[in-house]
């Protein structure tokens, strides 16, 4: 990787992860003040609004992974007139299904009490946040070309930083909410511009491209050249429609069967927010392995291959270990500052669901060399069998387990993907062991963050505050010195510290 290519990688990434934080600590402290405001039931319609919002995000059909693909491929061959062809294709592409987009929310409007549980006085606040999503969703599906055209140029940095505005006027328009006491559906148009805000910055950083805007941005169809990102986005959009099912469905599926309503929505949402900070990291990983599982397959190079399995399951497993297991340790203080006492039944939830993710996320190195391979036919079968087995769990549990029927389907989804990759890709297409890659390079960071939880658990049963975020702030720093301390003792030798310390020079 020559030293440009390096900086714009490095930046990208510590700028996306600057973004995703910020964005995580704007949801952390609105959602708790948004809930005590409008009421857990009611709030509960913001939670379902996002998941219809987030699901019907499929009718991208891949595209976005495509475009960005092909973009940057011709951004270094210099062939301007292709991506303008494209992109203003896109820009048709993507106004079509801007106004499907709107239609489903007019329908869902119409037919809101037939799909939901919802209350009289709920009804009509509902059908304001279907017309206000009907509205904006065309934007918001046209600037997509506006961010992948940007990608291609390496400016992934620029556009996380747009997303630190949209952050900011975000947690603006919820403080403005709770202080001016607003209504809800008045909030949420004030938070729909919020994220619309950012459009105008990112249009006016297409400058960097030597084609006129107009060549870029206005619809004009050219079936032959869009032909060819269609062809193999769809191939990534058999996965994602099934991962997207998987995820997005469940939420909804909860509103239709959970004995609570709607309100169960708000559960969900609230353990989803803290469970988002580590899937945020993990994408950010994926976002960086990517393009180097792309070059070490093209070079066929089988002792890269593995050193980049071993070494980027084992060091993403430590991070991934430190954040999941330092949260589990103060679960239910955490709940308790966040939410409040009516919450803390929430925590054992929190804890599968962090572990699942963790379980998911330490996968990212082998992923990455599936997606890049091209070798995508068997991944679309799991990912379909997976969730068509895991969504009836949720539904059958609903009744029962409310929001924890969610959290078991998801459980059950990502075992079986974990499942098949260890059992079937690992051995037999990357032609790796898959007891080393996990006893060797999962298994310890794991163990590492489990003692060290345990241990801090005991100890704090001990010490006691009157002030919360004392015993929080306690338990946090026992648990981090253990975790280190069996990580330098155990995991990380210092020939390692000293060959990562030289390539970080080098780099």
């Amino acid at each position: 990787m020559s030293k440009s290519a390096f900086s714009s990688v490095f930046s990208g990434s510590v700028w996306g992860i600057i973004a995703k934080g910020f964005d995580s600590a704007a949801k952390f402290i609105t959602i708790p003040m948004l809930v005590h405001y409008f009421g857990k039931s009611d709030y509960g319609l913001i939670a379902l609004a996002f998941s219809l919002n987030t699901y019907l995000r499929l009718m991208d059909l891949g595209m976005n992974v495509g475009s960005i693909r092909f973009f940057s491929m011709w951004v270094s061959r210099g062939e301007d007139e292709k991506i303008s062809k494209v992109s203003r294709s896109s820009i048709v592409f993507y106004g079509v299904i801007g106004l499907v987009n709107a239609a489903v929310f007019l329908l869902m409007s119409v037919y809101a009490g037939k799909f939901f549980n919802l209350t009289p006085a709920q009804l009509p606040i509902y059908k304001w946040i279907m017309y206000i999503l009907a509205v904006s969703t065309v934007l918001n599906w046209l600037s997509n070309v506006v961010n992948q055209l940007l990608s291609a140029q390496g400016l992934q940095g620029s556009l996380s930083q747009s997303t630190i505005v949209a952050s900011i006027f975000n947690f603006a328009t919820a403080v403005a909410a709770v202080t001016l006491h607003l209504s809800l559906p008045v909030y949420f148009v004030m938070y729909t511009l919020s994220t619309l805000i950012v459009i105008p910055m990112n249009v006016y950083k297409l400058k960097v491209y030597k084609t006129p805007l107009w060549k870029l941005i206005s619809p004009k169809w050219n079936g032959k050249a869009f032909k060819e990102i269609l062809g193999y986005s769809m191939a990534i959009f058999a996965i994602g429609i099934f991962q997207q099912s998987a995820d997005s469905l469940r939420p909804i599926l909860l509103g239709k069967y959970s004995t609570k309503g709607i309100a169960v929505l708000t559960d969900y949402r609230i353990i989803q927010t803290i469970t988002m900070i580590v899937i945020a990291f993990g994408t950010v990983f994926m976002q960086v392995l990517i393009p180097s599982a792309a070059k070490i397959l093209a070079e066929n190079d089988q002792v890269k291959l593995k050193k980049m399995v071993h070494e980027g399951t084992k060091y993403i497993s430590l991070f991934l270990s430190l954040v999941v297991f330092g949260i589990i340790t103060n679960a239910q203080n955490l709940l308790l500052l966040y939410m409040g006492p009516d919450y803390t039944s929430l925590s054992i939830w929190l804890i599968i669901w962090l572990l699942t993710v963790l379980i998911a996320m330490h996968n990212a190195p082998v992923a990455s060399l599936a997606l890049s391979s091209g070798n995508t036919k068997p991944l679309v079968y799991m990912s379909a069998v997976s969730c068509f087995l895991s969504l009836p769990i949720t539904v059958i549990l609903a009744g029962k387990y409310n929001v924890g029927a969610a959290v078991m389907g998801y459980f059950a989804y990502i075992a079986m993907q974990v499942v098949f990759y260890y059992s079937y890709y690992v051995p037999r297409v990357l032609k790796l062991s898959s007891g080393q890659i996990f006893m060797q390079s999962f298994f310890p960071p794991f163990m590492a963050g489990l003692i060290a939880c345990s241990v801090t658990y005991y100890l704090s049963s001990f010490i006691h505050f009157k002030q919360h975020f004392l015993t929080l702030g306690t338990s946090s720093v026992m648990f981090f010195l253990l975790f280190a301390g069996l990580t330098f003792i155990f995991i990380i030798k210092k020939a390692e510290i000293a060959q990562l310390k030289q390539k970080l020079i080098k780099k």
